[in-house]
């Protein structure tokens, strides 16, 4: 690399290791300064929200009282509901036997009363032509002439007795029909107790659900309120480990700023001493020895072998 392209990339890691040394000092103050504003502004949001947590908890609870009532209102209607059915069915016994009875019972009754009238008047005939015959003979002293005869009056007795029947039949026929008009009434109401069964399904289930809704609102409340006091701790945290990042960060760029200014001064003193870069190493040169040499260094070195030998 030469010196120049050296020095202009020296240059430039000193100028971005200092932006960025100035970068992370700034926001090494900035990130102190934000604390407490930040700190503040947390623990008023999650107190605005704690609030509103426990407006909506007193309003499940609310709503959970309103179900409750309502379905005590449902349980009664449906206990309600059951008597008249009940009460209904009874009545439609009722209404069943009577009419049998009016229908069936006391027609019979009567005619077997218009019989017996008949047959007592037959007999009645008898007799007051009996009376009649007496009564004409004046010895026997017998007075009978009365405005109506007997058997007459009992002809009119058993002819009175037609209406009545006539108004039994019409009686039977009325207690039939509210006998069907109660029928369908208690299908009305067995199929409205169906519904109120499937009411009350519902409404036990909306029980539970408001009742998980409370338990995580609440917890949820309990967390924020929590939250509230631990959050200086928490931000403090949070700034202490940003810092230490920062710190580091700034470790590394002011190494790469120490080297980016050693190459400037390396690269500096390469420019004003060129011969640095034309010291060269040479290799070593072997000088042959004479005869002579070769004997004196021989001599020097026998008498120290010998030594070695004692």
């Amino acid at each position: 690399m030469s010196p120049t392209l050296k020095k202009t990339f020296a240059v430039l890691m000193v100028i971005v290791t200092s932006i960025g040394i100035f970068l992370s000092l700034f926001f090494l103050f900035l990130t102190w300064r934000v604390r407490q504003p930040v700190i503040e502004k947390l623990q008023t949001v999650s107190k605005q929200t704690s609030s509103f947590l426990q407006t909506t908890i007193v309003g499940l609870d609310i709503i959970d009282q309103v179900v409750t009532n309502v379905y005590s209102s449902t349980l009664y209607l449906d206990d309600a509901t059951n008597a008249l059915a009940q009460t209904i069915e009874n009545t439609d016994q009722f209404i069943d036997s009577a009419g049998t009875f009016v229908g069936e019972g006391l027609n019979t009754t009567i005619s077997n009363t218009q019989k017996t009238i008949e047959s007592a008047q037959a007999s009645a005939q008898v007799v007051d032509n009996i009376l009649t015959t007496l009564a004409k003979i004046p010895l026997i002293g017998i007075d009978y002439n009365p405005s109506t005869p007997l058997s007459t009056a009992l002809g009119e007795v058993s002819a009175s007795l037609d209406p009545i029947q006539e108004s039994l039949i019409g009686f039977q026929d009325n207690l039939l029909a509210t006998q069907s008009n109660l029928q369908l009434f208690v299908d009305q109401l067995e199929l409205m107790e169906q519904n109120i069964s499937e009411i009350n399904q519902n409404l036990a289930s909306s029980q539970a659900v408001i009742e998980n809704y409370k338990t995580q609102v609440t917890s949820m409340k309990a967390w924020l309120d929590n939250a509230v006091i631990s959050m200086p701790t928490w931000i403090t945290t949070i700034c202490v480990i940003i810092t230490i990042f920062i710190l580091l960060v700034i470790f590394v760029q002011g190494s790469i700023l120490l080297q980016g200014i050693y190459m400037y001064q390396s690269a500096d003193i390469s420019t004003k001493d060129p011969s640095i870069h034309d010291i060269t190493v040479k290799e070593p040169v072997i000088v042959p020895l004479s005869i002579e040499e070769t004997n004196v260094i021989s001599e020097i070195n026998t008498p120290s072998e010998k030594n070695q030998d004692m």
